[in-house]
């Protein structure tokens, strides 16, 4: 993986609550996102719900956690048992502090994604969202989660790569912002590899049944205020509602526009 100091400067930012950066993203039960990020992880936890429920899951493994939020809804909205790890220290205080807030259960734990803590087939489900695109080779990550999953458990791996995507529009915003004197934070490392690169990696250390597809096609602009984040969350919610009305996952995206793939794969 690249150089952790971003992300150590990530959470730490996060965590103080600074301009361009949330310490919480999670949805409580009842409520809807109020934020890009809040809508974007809303979402991908509807997928990842299901196929919890349509496997059983009964524990689960977040690596890379951030701010825990995923392994919270896993928790707050199914009732798993919850693990979850980041190599960062800042990080796992974060979801630490975001558990607490939430009345959540569960394990949150400072390890390396490519070398857990864990015995073999430890856990139903292994979650990461947005980790394996950070690392060169990623074969490792998958292989450490293949190895903690019991026999028929099932690895879901939200991917962001780079790649051209609706996030142009984002880059657009940040040129402006850039020629107007603000200063913006570089990009994290991130590697160029396709779906089948990462269904073959999947492949090679063993699971079995991997399906890609690709998701989100809203853009996320950054930074913004609050007020932005508010009138566009409050726009992808009516939008997502309307593609609800002729798709069972409003969520999915065309190979073209969206910005992400969900990879999918059993044991």
């Amino acid at each position: 993986m690249n150089n952790n100091r971003q992300f150590e400067q990530k959470w730490a930012e996060a965590k103080k609550k600074k301009a361009g950066e949330e310490s919480d993203v999670y949805v409580p039960v009842g409520r809807k996102p109020a934020t890009q990020r809040q809508f974007n992880l809303y979402h991908f936890f509807e997928y990842i719900g299901r196929q919890a429920e349509k496997y059983g899951s009964k524990n689960s493994l977040e690596v890379g956690c951030g701010r825990g939020t995923i392994s919270l809804y896993l928790n707050k909205y199914l009732n798993l048992r919850v693990t979850a790890t980041d190599i960062s220290d800042k990080s796992v205080a974060l979801a630490r502090e975001n558990f607490a807030n939430h009345h959540g259960l569960g394990e949150i734990i400072k390890a390396d994604a490519e070398k857990l803590p864990f015995a073999d087939n430890s856990f139903d489900l292994a979650v990461s969202i947005g980790l394996a695109e950070h690392f060169k080779d990623y074969s490792r990550v998958y292989a450490e989660q293949y190895r903690v999953l019991r026999p028929g458990g099932v690895m879901i791996s939200l991917n962001v790569p780079k790649k051209k995507s609706i996030q142009i529009f984002n880059d657009i915003f940040r040129y402006f912002k850039k020629i107007s004197g603000s200063k913006l934070k570089e990009d994290y490392f991130r590697n160029a590899d396709k779906p089948k690169d990462y269904s073959k990696a999947a492949e090679k250390v063993g699971f079995q049944k991997v399906d890609t597809f690709y998701v989100s096609s809203f853009p996320l602009f950054t930074p913004v205020g609050q007020k932005a984040e508010k009138v566009l969350a409050d726009f992808y919610n009516f939008v997502y509602k309307l593609r609800g009305l002729v798709m069972p996952y409003p969520f999915k995206g065309s190979k073209l526009l969206a910005q992400a793939h969900f990879l999918t794969a059993k044991k």
